[in-house]
């Protein structure tokens, strides 16, 4: 299919509304699968900003229905459910190894999303809803087509089972805003008149005014009101518009838009995510007690002056590096092996130490259970957990240890999540890893400040409810590596924050202390290295095996080797943030030594020889011989 843009615009021809996300899945756009559009001009703007953008597809908006299976689902056990699953001839196959089957709707048909509630492992996506589409790229992989037919039609089993598991929804019709806020009016009226899909006569019009509608609950719009703002900014872009004479008509689509849309009132708007928030912080009721200095009720707590001489200084789960009950944010690029590095420290936690003298944390304070909530799947942390323990517990199992998949999410109730964590350890953990902010946060916005509290409430709340630290690994920002990916909200309320580098291509990474709230920052990085492990034939992964401390190898040549990598990572990053300036060696050296913790002679003399001649290293393609004797060194894209 050539390009993404080119596939965004080929399915959009087909009649399928699009919208760009980001490798994490997230939406790139503001109102995410509610700007959806086959509008060429807008999608052609949209990957001309984000060449790599990822391709969102609106389902229900395209009259389809997809059945989303993941890793172990099963087949048997769906069909029990529903019935045979008819054959598609439209299917794709997902990065991590499930399947995405398109089944077609009748027009004005509504299928609610629903996750799992055919049968485990399997999604339903149609109104409301979306999934990627092939060429669309994750850490994980490609999304590829198998066939590319015509979609087989829906079921009426699909429908009934579908439908009722949401119908027991308990706030499907439950207002917890109040209706027609004057800025869900504002959001409401410009979406219908700027992006909103118009009605064509003969091409499934009366869908579009159902759907329409839905949206319209979805803004938090009253019933009433939504006609009469889709009557007057909607309908004249209509071709042709509503007569008075078909008003009812239309009236009857928004009466059936707000009875089939199963989602809570003004479910995408900040007003309802402030609210859900607030509502899972209501304070605790218990009995207050008066201690003398100190007065509690739930989990609220007024000390006075002799009082606060009793609190004591934060404990610690790992020494100088993690705090007791915080919460931290580790932070860095794609491929800088963030999840290894998370895993590596709950094995640590859970275990209480390291056997094997390459352990990574050998200054564990408090060991217990730890809960690491995977994004990415069980079984590839299962390859991983059976990696550490080969290598730093002989093998033995891991005393708790508790994995959780998949991740929670801030715009669903988060009580099925502390329930179900609750039963496994009913004495709480000592720390919760979130693999990732990105997948917490899907629907949301991460640049909102609104949605980014919402996440570090959720992360209060776990806190609160486990008794345990919180480690939530997070991205960078796109074309800024240096900061976290977002609003400022999340490192603002993070008591610790980590930010993890890869160094060349090799499996050398460094962290770096960007925040510690209590306590001393590190005055350097420390350095880590992965190591290879086989557990088989054919299955190898990584493994974290050096201390928190500057590396030091058995041999001068090694530490020289894992030093260049460092070198060169520091020379690009500065050239690439300086492309118009021409250095010499003596001033590249003066630039970069901070960095690298080397002196400017030394790199002049030991590394720059390496990194000019050694043409397999990006670096060396920045190093100009023809150029005059004081301006050599330059970027080159």
């Amino acid at each position: 299919m050539g390009s993404l843009k080119d596939a965004a615009l080929d399915y959009a021809k087909k009649g399928w509304p699009i919208f760009p996300c980001r490798s994490d899945k997230s939406p790139y756009t503001a109102s995410g699968v509610l700007d959806a559009t086959t509008n060429l001009t807008q999608i052609e703007k949209w990957w001309e900003q984000n060449p790599l953008a990822n391709i969102g597809l609106d389902v229900g908006s395209a009259n389809m229905m997809v059945l989303d299976l993941d890793p172990g689902h099963s087949m048997d056990e769906l069909e029990k459910n529903v019935g045979k699953i008819p054959e598609t001839k439209l299917h794709s196959n997902t990065p991590r190894g499930g399947k995405h089957l398109f089944f077609d709707l009748k027009a004005g048909e509504i299928v609610s999303p629903s996750g799992s509630k055919l049968a485990p492992f399997v999604d339903v996506r149609s109104f409301h809803s979306y999934v990627l589409l092939p060429p669309s790229k994750t850490e994980h992989g490609v999304y590829g087509w198998v066939e590319q037919g015509l979609p087989a039609y829906r079921t009426d089993e699909f429908i009934r089972a579908s439908n009722s598991g949401r119908e027991k929804s308990k706030d499907r019709d439950e207002w917890i805003i109040k209706p027609d806020l004057q800025e869900n009016i504002a959001s409401a009226i410009k979406w219908l008149k700027e992006k909103a899909q118009i009605a064509i006569d003969g091409q499934g019009g009366d869908h579009m005014a159902f759907a329409t509608a839905a949206h319209m609950k979805s803004f938090g719009i009253s019933q009433e009101l939504a006609f009469d703002i889709i009557w007057e900014h909607w309908n004249p872009r209509c071709a042709p518009p509503w007569s008075s004479d078909n008003a009812e008509h239309l009236q009857k689509k928004v009466e059936n838009g707000y009875a089939y849309n199963t989602s809570p009132p003004g479910n995408i708007t900040p007003a309802y995510h402030t609210a859900k928030t607030l509502d899972l912080f209501k304070p605790i009721e218990t009995k207050s007690g008066d201690t003398g200095h100190e007065w509690n009720a739930g989990r609220f707590r007024v000390v006075d002056y002799d009082g606060m001489q009793g609190i004591q200084p934060p404990e610690w789960l790992v020494e100088s590096f993690l705090p007791a009950e915080a919460y931290a944010i580790l932070f860095g690029a794609p491929g800088t092996f963030k999840t290894f590095l998370a895993l590596d420290l709950a094995l640590s936690i859970a275990a209480g130490f390291g056997m094997s003298d390459k352990a990574m944390w050998p200054n564990i304070t408090k060991a217990g259970p730890v809960l690491f909530a995977a994004g990415e799947g069980r079984a590839s942390i299962t390859k991983r957990v059976k990696a550490w323990s080969k290598v730093h517990f002989y093998g033995n199992p891991i005393p708790g240890f508790h994995l959780v998949d998949p991740v929670p999410m801030v715009a669903e109730e988060l009580e099925p999540f502390l329930e179900v964590a609750k039963a496994a350890v009913p004495g709480g953990y000592r720390l919760v890893v979130l693999d990732t902010v990105g997948r917490s946060m899907q629907g949301l916005n991460e640049n909102a400040q609104e949605h980014a509290s919402a996440f570090t409430n959720m992360v209060g709340r776990i806190q609160h409810e486990l008794g345990c630290a919180v480690l939530a690994l997070h991205h960078t920002g796109h074309g800024e590596g240096s900061r976290a990916r977002g609003s400022s909200v999340f490192g603002a309320d993070a008591d610790t924050i980590i930010k993890l580098e890869r160094h060349g291509k090799s499996y050398t990474v460094s962290l770096s202390m960007e925040k510690q709230k209590d306590a001393q920052e590190w005055e350097e990085k420390k350095y880590v290295q992965l190591n290879e492990v086989m557990l088989g034939i054919d299955t190898e992964t990584l493994v974290a095996v050096k201390g928190l401390k500057p590396i030091k190898s058995e041999s001068k040549e090694e530490d020289k080797t894992i030093l260049l990598d460092i070198v060169e990572a520091a020379v690009i990053e500065h050239l690439k943030g300086n492309k118009l300036v021409a250095y010499s060696n003596a001033a590249l050296a003066e630039a970069v030594a901070s960095m690298v913790k080397l002196d400017e002679q030394t790199l002049r003399k030991n590394y720059f020889p390496i990194l000019r001649e050694t043409g397999g290293r990006p670096v060396a393609r920045c190093y100009d011989k023809d150029a005059k004797p004081r301006d050599k060194w330059r970027w080159q894209d």
